[in-house]
């Protein structure tokens, strides 16, 4: 009877530790979904509002100056707001990913919108698809803080590939309106940046001078993709 009892009550405590491990891991998978939606919010609206602004405040001064081409850049504003659309769908899905070629042919257009020098080297189409995936969403959040905070003249997207045992890509995006910077606490887009290149084992830095403010994010590489790094 007693060895009954003690197997019955030892049966009943893994069940209880059971559940209460469901409930923990629930309630984990809530707390990332969170942070996740968080995150790509952040990532996803925070550059095409930006460029909304840019291409609006133009086309109104175009407007007020009697220039041809403000229709064009509020029919920009139209496709932006358009694709901002799909990407938040997407965000609510889970699908959102970030394409690198694409976003550096976005920086490109964005940053020259708001007139900003722009050049960019490289393409990272040698890189793993996970690697550009991460760097993709670092060139999104360099541009957006480069419109948003920044009085920039020029801005410089440099991807290459450091030879090592293993080899490193680089990513180094440098402006030149660090005077007009922020520089209070990190703030969530260099966190959620950090997150995500830490998924694929890379970092990221920030520094700043009287000068430029540089942006760095390496990745160690495992092994080489298809493609190569040649400059664009």
């Amino acid at each position: 009877m007693a060895a009954s009892f003690r197997a019955s009550a030892w049966t009943l405590g893994v069940v209880w530790e059971q559940d209460r491990a469901r409930t923990v891991h629930a309630r984990l998978a809530v707390a990332e979904e969170r942070l996740r939606f968080s995150r790509d919010l952040h990532d996803v609206v925070g550059r095409t509002l930006s460029a909304i602004a840019v291409k609006s405040e133009l086309a109104a001064e175009l407007s007020r100056r009697g220039q041809d081409g403000a229709v064009e850049h509020m029919q920009e504003v139209r496709a932006l707001a358009q694709d901002s659309l799909r990407e938040v769908r997407g965000v609510v899905a889970g699908l959102r990913t970030a394409d690198l070629a694409a976003e550096l042919d976005g920086a490109r257009s964005v940053l020259r919108s708001a007139g900003v020098e722009t050049r960019v080297i490289g393409d990272g189409a040698a890189l793993p698809v996970p690697v550009q995936e991460a760097l993709g969403w670092v060139v999104r959040e360099a541009v957006t803080n480069v419109v948003r905070h920044a009085h920039a003249q020029t801005c410089t997207i440099d991807l290459d590939v450091l030879d090592g045992n293993p080899p490193v890509a680089r990513l180094t995006i440098t402006n030149d309106g660090v005077g007009h910077a922020p520089r209070g606490p990190r703030g969530s887009g260099l966190a959620g940046l950090s997150e995500r290149l830490a998924a694929v084992g890379g970092e990221i830095e920030a520094t700043a001078d009287d000068d430029r403010f540089v942006l760095r994010a390496t990745v160690a590489l495992d092994r080489p993709g298809p493609g190569t790094l040649g400059p664009r």
